[in-house]
């Protein structure tokens, strides 16, 4: 299968330009990066005519003080999705059936109205025949920002701006812009944002500085749990359902968590195995980038892959069926089916 573009940003705008009802959606749990997409895609087509976004929670609370008065409506499990046939539906940072969990029927039956914006190396090419498809960008929302560009959508100013929505997608999916994905054409647009008045700060408190103490007493468990492997190479850890219950903890407040590990020395790769009731764990991989420019690093993409799951060589994750034990299990597995480690 061959995940790539299929229309150019001006192919992809003429048609956006030409919808007059648009339904933007994205993957199941989204991030800041996919909120940051629709919301963008929403507040920019207002003006084309009738735009809505929808999400498929949880959503975590701090990004849900993005959405403001934007037109979003979330579901959660189990609630039924709308029979709606818009001009157009428009899915951003994902092209993974996995991902788009409930939604998926929905977008099988209006597979001619389906355009796919993402970034990432990999996806189901039935999901849409029109695919914009550039996995060098940092973020979803900067090939979003080249195609509101290319429509000559005003990204406004300030707050609840498309411009913000586009910053914070950006800033989120390169970790404040310290991550290895942070490169030229990351910091450029940012200067681009930044200059619609997105105020950073605001952004990074709201988002980033909102922690309830329940979320460090989920990171003491974690950090009780590492187990280091491949000779100190690499570290494990995990949560069971029980420790939520006994925290109070929520599993929206594990984001960012998996990365602790790596802030010490000689350590290039970690792991989190989370316990998904009823059947399953969840992983979340990542690793460092390379020492110097060219040199060795661990791809979690790779090992991911083994594990029927994806994302980007220094950020994945997966699903895996069985208990923690089993988990683990198939994580040693996979590490050495991509050569991180030996058998």
């Amino acid at each position: 299968m061959s995940w790539d573009s299929t229309v150019s940003v001006d192919d992809l705008a003429a048609r956006l330009e030409s919808a007059t009802s648009v339904i933007c959606v994205t993957h199941a749990k989204p991030d800041g990066d996919a909120i940051g997409s629709v919301l963008a895609i929403v507040r920019g087509l207002s003006v084309h005519g009738q735009a809505e976004g929808w999400l498929v929670g949880p959503v975590p609370e701090p990004l849900t003080r993005l959405v403001g008065d934007t037109a979003i409506r979330v579901f959660e499990l189990g609630d039924t999705v709308p029979d709606d046939t818009p001009d157009l539906i428009v899915v951003v940072d994902t092209g993974a059936w996995t991902q788009v969990s409930m939604l998926g029927p929905w977008l099988r039956a209006n597979h001619d109205r389906v355009v796919v914006i993402d970034h990432h190396a990999s996806g189901n090419e039935e999901m849409s025949d029109t695919r914009l498809i550039d996995a060098s960008a940092a973020s979803a929302t900067l090939i979003v920002l080249r195609v509101l560009q290319a429509m000559g959508v005003d990204l406004g100013r300030g707050n609840d701006s498309v411009a913000e929505a586009l910053f914070a997608g950006l800033a989120t999916d390169t970790g404040w812009f310290r991550q290895a994905n942070a490169d030229a054409a990351a910091f450029s647009a940012a200067a681009e944002l930044l200059a619609h008045d997105v105020d950073k700060n605001r952004l990074h408190r709201m988002i980033e500085e909102t922690a309830r103490p329940q979320r460090l007493a989920l990171l003491a468990r974690l950090l009780d749990s590492i187990e280091w492997i491949a000779d100190g190479r690499g570290a494990i850890m995990k949560l069971k359902a029980d420790d939520f219950t006994a925290t109070g903890g929520r599993r929206d407040e594990l984001t960012g968590l998996v990365n602790e590990p790596l802030v010490v020395d000689g350590v290039e790769f970690s792991a989190l195995l989370t316990e998904d009731p009823p059947d399953g764990v969840k992983m979340s991989l990542r690793s460092k980038p390379p020492k110097r420019t060219g040199g060795p690093f661990v791809n979690v993409r790779d090992v991911a892959s083994h594990l029927g799951g994806g994302g980007h060589v220094h950020a994945s994750g997966g699903r895996v069926t069985g208990d923690l034990g089993q988990a683990r299990q198939a994580l040693l597995e996979a590490l050495v089916k991509a050569g991180v480690m030996g058998s």
